[in-house]
């Protein structure tokens, strides 16, 4: 089909505090809030925040949220749940057409096609669970609406700050950890529910296998996805682990979350040198690699190879791979890609921010995730160990 997506428009948490997790991204994070209802405890507390060109919604979820109102634009958990990133908000053209036919592919649609204005003009938009945990997708078609977000949200009049500017362009993909054996399903859906495509990780890649890593202390399956008008943004990843290779933090996010989820959202940067070091700065932790990474010969000729220097990218924990056969030779364009992960933003198990950027590359290369699997490994079990002193 022909994908009905015209392009993402944020990504929701839920928490049983907003107030805590916002003053997170705000304080640590750089987002801005800019829209806000609730607030005066008339109706459940949702609040949009932005940096640059990507935008979170927190929703405060509690046993009022169920009794008295319902939120805008998301349907609540059933409590209790733990903090999660759990909706992925899409702008259509066609709710209606496209209520239809998520109905007739056999959805679990969580709100029919539902209608709000205000003096900006309309929007209409439904809410579909998606065949992944407690992920759902809010469709919104806002063609008829011409304020800079959504009916139903006042603008905070004392937010002053340039909401264009930021550290972060776009979200560059969103990765669900989901049950062993169920990406190609999961992949299935998403084409015939929306029109999405695989994209291969690696080349002759075979969609129902996907791109498998095995070593020591690592078995992971990923599968990508990406929607035809958004290809140079928003690809979701799919990640499940495999069974040779015991628990690992894939398995303990879905034990945590009772299913499959949200696993982490990378966010885009120009810059990932000095957005690590402002957010380094306001407190946020990045998962640390061993200096071995950066002291084997052959990875720090590659690193030279693209005009780098091992200790920039070492200092805040920072991993480069390459998109080309061959980045050695001279003659190779330059195509390579610069990631690190953050600390999870709740409890151990729990979400979690990336910082990539591109330089022409589109995929993920092997070496980083092999290097940021470890990495997280160790992040996590560090966290436990603190969690047991503390007992």
């Amino acid at each position: 089909m022909i994908s009905p997506i015209i392009r993402l428009s944020h990504v929701t948490f839920q928490t049983s505090s907003a107030a805590r997790v916002i003053k997170e991204f705000v304080t640590k994070y750089q987002f801005h809030p800019f829209a806000a209802r609730g607030l005066d405890g008339g109706s459940p507390c949702q609040v949009a925040l932005k940096n640059g060109g990507v935008v979170f919604m927190v929703n405060e979820n509690t046993p009022k949220t169920h009794e008295n109102s319902v939120l805008l634009y998301d349907f609540p958990l059933q409590i209790p749940f733990p903090d999660t990133a759990c909706n992925v908000t899409f702008e259509v053209e066609d709710v209606s057409g496209l209520y239809h036919h998520l109905v007739d592919e056999g959805c679990q649609l969580l709100l029919p096609p539902t209608e709000l204005h205000d003096d900006f003009g309309s929007v209409t938009y439904c809410i579909v669970k998606s065949v992944v945990g407690n992920v759902s997708h809010t469709l919104i078609d806002r063609t008829h609406y011409r304020s800079s977000f959504l009916p139903g949200f006042e603008y905070l009049k004392n937010s002053t700050h340039n909401l264009s500017s930021g550290n972060m362009t776009h979200v560059d993909h969103i990765a669900y950890t989901c049950p062993r054996g169920t990406s190609p399903s999961i992949l299935e859906w998403y084409r015939r529910c929306f029109g999405f495509q695989h994209f291969p990780l690696s080349k002759g890649e075979d969609p129902e296998r996907g791109f498998e890593i095995i070593g020591p202390r690592i078995g992971l399956r990923l599968t990508s996805l990406v929607c035809p008008k958004l290809s140079k943004e928003c690809k979701l990843v799919l990640a499940e682990s495999l069974p040779q290779e015991g628990i690992n933090q894939v398995d303990e996010f879905m034990q945590q979350h009772t299913g499959g989820g949200i696993q982490h959202i990378g966010l885009s940067t120009p810059d990932i040198f000095k957005a690590a070091e402002d957010l380094s700065k306001l407190g946020v932790c990045f998962a640390i690699q061993p200096s071995s990474y950066y002291s084997e010969t052959k990875k720090q000729k590659e690193i030279y190879s693209v005009g780098l220097e091992p200790q920039m990218l070492a200092q805040f924990g920072i991993l480069m791979d390459s998109a080309t056969d061959d980045i050695l030779s001279n003659d190779a364009p330059k195509k390579f890609l610069l990631q690190v992960f953050a600390e999870p933003l709740f409890s151990k198990n729990s979400a979690f921010l990336e910082l990539i950027e591109r330089r022409s590359a589109e995929g993920f290369g092997e070496g980083n995730i092999r290097a940021l699997w470890r990495s997280m490994q160790d992040l996590q079990e560090d966290q436990t160990v603190k969690e047991q002193e503390g007992q």
